[in-house]
């Protein structure tokens, strides 16, 4: 019976050469698509269990990764396992980076009705629980967000009409 291969030698036959993307100067190195998990990373099995491909590939190029980080891809693309695409980390930074949500409202510059949230005089930062390291609000559009439903609570109320006769008084 043959020797089986050594994690390396099974990690560097499963990988492809892929396109060179906008902003880097080398080819992805592409996870077979037939060992990805549900969110599109490679899986890659190793003593017993499955870690995520990319990080056995920079762990054994670069070392371990740091407490607390995560590995970015730099190129924008999950499937890539190449260690030079690959940067530690926090997960705050990992997510601005992204194109989900959350990145592109902290990239915003403007509210939805044009007001600048540069401005630290028309932003308000409220922490909710939700979000412990703030959220911005526009201080104007909130103001008109209250001011709408007080207007109806505030609206003139209509004059009785009053009869011409003065009151009577007691005899």
């Amino acid at each position: 019976m043959a020797p089986s291969a050594s994690p390396t030698e099974r990690f560097a036959a499963k990988t492809t050469t892929g396109p060179v993307p906008a902003g880097m100067s080398t080819p992805c190195r592409l996870w077979p698509e037939n060992a990805l998990d549900r969110d599109g990373y490679g899986r890659f099995w190793l003593d017993g269990r499955y870690v995520p491909a990319h990080r056995y590939g920079y762990e054994q190029a670069r070392g371990p990764v740091g407490d607390g980080l995560e590995l970015d891809h730099l190129c924008s693309v999950r499937r890539c396992v190449a260690d030079d695409h690959l940067d530690p980390v926090d997960h705050r930074t990992n997510v601005l980076r992204s194109t989900g949500p959350s990145a592109i409202n902290a990239r915003r510059k403007r509210c939805v009705n044009g007001h600048d949230l540069t401005d630290p005089a028309v932003v308000h930062i409220s922490y909710p629980p939700s979000h412990p390291n703030g959220m911005r609000k526009c201080r104007a559009c909130a103001r008109n967000r209250t001011r709408r439903p007080r207007e109806q609570q505030l609206a003139p109320v209509a004059q009785l009409p009053t009869p011409n006769q003065p009151e009577r008084t007691a005899a």
